[in-house]
């Protein structure tokens, strides 16, 4: 008998198509499961609105539901400068907006292929725990920018939550509570750094396997037996400046087996990535669209030099 899985994700109308390929990858990979997606967001875009229902068609081991937020009273939403937005807080809020028969949930960031069962995930045994999640490659630092006293960070982008347990204890509004105390100024990774300030390593600890961290800039590889390959930071896969690699190919498979196989490369919008946009492009031999760029680069620096 196939045992239900409730996923969920909290996104924004940017992460609708990257949402849709994490969950084409989960349904091509946990065929003997069925998987409830649960999709808290502010604003999907139509096309991606009318794709996502078009994928649960698609597969029999799919459902989606969607919950839209209409209000963010009593919400204190710190985001860092960068590529993150208030979305990532959504994760804090599947207690409250799922229905309460619900009792457990694995959240799953947008920016994640899955490639392996998730069922063994599941079933984890949390000890009477809130959450369970995989320790954080530079929880050094962090534990002692936010004052950890137990000496162990996490990262929030894979969460097996007890939502019973947080809904008992009130954590939602704990954690808003703490974001409003410490306020801006030593908050680098906003919703893990609540997660952890407030939670202060009393969580389960998971194998790295469910949450293998991809940094493009240091390139740390995927193992064969990771389940779950997260691509963290401002360079994604689906930038024409993220380095060739194969976890970059890994995630274009997904891409090509999703309604998202239309997906075109972007191009960075600051200078920082246009710089690195022209250096893959060189390395790569494209160097008449390299050369484009650094012309770019050029025009605007005269520009602003004599304007």
């Amino acid at each position: 008998m196939a045992e239900r899985i409730h996923i969920g994700f909290g996104i924004d109308k940017n992460f609708g198509r990257f949402a849709g390929i994490t969950i084409t990858s989960l349904a091509h990979n946990n065929i003997a499961n069925e998987l409830i997606i649960h999709i808290v967001y502010d604003e999907i875009l139509p096309e991606d609105m009318d794709r996502l229902k078009k994928t649960e068609q698609l597969y029999r081991n799919l459902q989606l539901h969607f919950y839209q937020i209409t209000s963010t009273e009593g919400m204190t939403f710190i985001v860092p400068p960068g590529h993150i937005t208030q979305a990532m807080y959504y994760r804090y809020l599947f207690a409250e907006m799922l229905p309460p028969e619900i009792t457990k949930i694995l959240y799953l960031d947008a920016d994640i292929i899955c490639k392996g069962d998730i069922l063994p995930l599941w079933q984890t045994d949390l000890e009477g725990r809130v959450l369970g999640a995989v320790r954080d490659w530079g929880e050094a630092k962090s534990c002692g920018r936010i004052g950890l006293k137990n000496g162990r960070y996490f990262n929030s982008g894979v969460l097996l939550m007890d939502l019973v347990k947080w809904r008992q204890q009130k954590l939602t509004q704990k954690l808003f509570q703490w974001l409003e105390q410490l306020g801006d100024t030593k908050i680098l990774w906003g919703d893990q750094d609540a997660l952890n300030g407030v939670i202060d390593g009393d969580f389960v600890e998971l194998p790295k396997k469910y949450n293998c961290i991809i940094i493009n800039n240091t390139l740390l590889k995927a193992d064969p037996e990771d389940v779950i390959v997260h691509y963290i930071d401002y360079i994604k896969p689906w930038h024409i400046y993220c380095l060739d690699s194969e976890e970059k190919k890994l995630y274009w498979r997904y891409v090509q087996k999703s309604l998202w196989d239309d997906l075109q490369l972007l191009d960075g919008h600051t200078v920082d990535t246009t710089v690195m946009t022209a250096r893959v492009l060189y390395k790569e031999g494209s160097y008449e669209k390299a050369v484009s760029y650094y012309e770019a680069l050029l025009k605007y620096f005269l520009k602003d030099k004599y304007t």
